[in-house]
């Protein structure tokens, strides 16, 4: 469901359709969605954003039947997502809203507001941190969702579509497809606060056009932004310590240090195969934080840049290795090995527990 067949894309306008399509090869199960037909291939299989947010990927022999017009689309508003979201779900979901969410869960009512709460923390101090930075970001287009399980389990049976065995592993993500949020009841508290955050920031970052969903995304762009929001300040009720020092991943990042290669840098830019190494994936993370604490604060406006170039690339276009470096370094005003010379002399002079 994430990628379209064929070599070659296009464009396409912002006028809604209506398709009907049958979404999975396997299953006689058709559905009707009305969206913006973002990339079209070159075989006609399309790259479909639906009123709800999410994406869909139409493979040409799939589709059923097409109408078009040029009438703008008009986003769902948070009560028909609460609709389609209790729809979908099991018995025994509820609804909890804020200002900008929409949470479904079946966990305890507290249990609810208090991720409410914090989510809402986490969208009021992202869209400041950036508007402090001079980057002013786009308000939400489209209802901002999670899912809160009251248990692993039955997260996991819900999850493993979309994840896979990566599910036992995992107590919480965010889906670039379906543009939800998801995770279930944790008792402790500095794991879920760090957890939720990191989510939550990825969400922001992909409806805010700091990011561009679909678009060819750095890994340790996203990871390291995410990593940089979410270090927990200490208590069990919030979180309010926006870019603090990570822990974690600078002890993680030290450690790494011991056996790190002089090509680190440029393996962590250049694509993201790091992250896909489950042995290699704990380090990614951990510099892919470093490097974002590094130029956010020693570098702000050329990273902002930077930032707002990705945020430019085209959908489902794949950058190659080159590309990505020579971006990266004509943003940075200087080549890889001279700026990983200032992010280790940086990282060991100003940066402590």
């Amino acid at each position: 469901m994430l990628l379209l067949v064929g070599l070659l894309f296009a464009e396409s306008s912002l006028a809604y359709e209506q398709i009907q399509f049958r979404p999975y090869p396997d299953r006689e199960v058709t559905v009707s969605v009305k969206g913006e037909v973002l990339v079209t291939a070159a075989d006609g299989g399309l790259l479909l954003l639906a009123e709800d947010g999410q994406m869909w990927t139409v493979q040409p022999e799939r589709i059923i039947a097409r109408e078009t017009n040029d009438l703008p689309l008009v986003p769902i508003d948070t009560e028909t997502a609460a609709t389609r979201l209790l729809e979908e779900l099991p018995q025994g979901f509820r609804i909890y809203r804020t200002a900008h969410y929409v949470i479904c869960h079946n966990t305890p009512e507290p249990y609810a507001e208090w991720v409410g709460s914090l989510f809402e923390q986490a969208y009021q101090g992202f869209y400041t941190y950036w508007k402090n930075k001079g980057r002013v970001l786009e308000e939400h287009r489209f209802p901002l969702l999670a899912i809160v399980f009251s248990d692993q389990s039955s997260f996991a049976r819900y999850a493993r579509p979309e994840v896979g065995e990566l599910v036992d592993s995992v107590i919480g993500y965010y889906n670039l497809q379906s543009n939800r949020m998801l995770t279930f009841y944790l008792d402790n508290a500095e794991r879920r606060v760090a957890t939720l955050i990191h989510e939550a920031v990825h969400q922001l970052s992909y409806n805010s056009g700091l990011q561009r969903r679909m678009a060819d995304n750095p890994q340790w762009v996203s990871e390291g932004l995410a990593t940089y929001f979410e270090t927990p300040d200490g208590s069990a009720k919030g979180w309010r310590n926006i870019g603090g020092v990570n822990t974690v991943n600078l002890r993680r990042f030290r450690e790494y240090l011991r056996n790190r290669p002089e090509d680190s840098l440029a393996t962590l830019i250049r694509d993201d195969t790091r992250f896909r190494n489950p042995g290699d994936a704990t380090a990614a993370y951990a510099e892919a934080w470093a490097l974002n604490y590094f130029l956010l604060r020693t570098k702000r406006k050329e990273y902002v840049a930077y930032l707002d170039a990705l945020s430019a690339g085209a959908v489902m276009k794949p950058v190659d290795p080159r590309e990505r470096v020579q971006q990266f370094q004509a943003a940075m005003e200087t080549d890889l090995k001279a700026l990983d010379r200032q992010f280790l002399q940086y990282l060991q002079r100003h940066v402590r527990d």
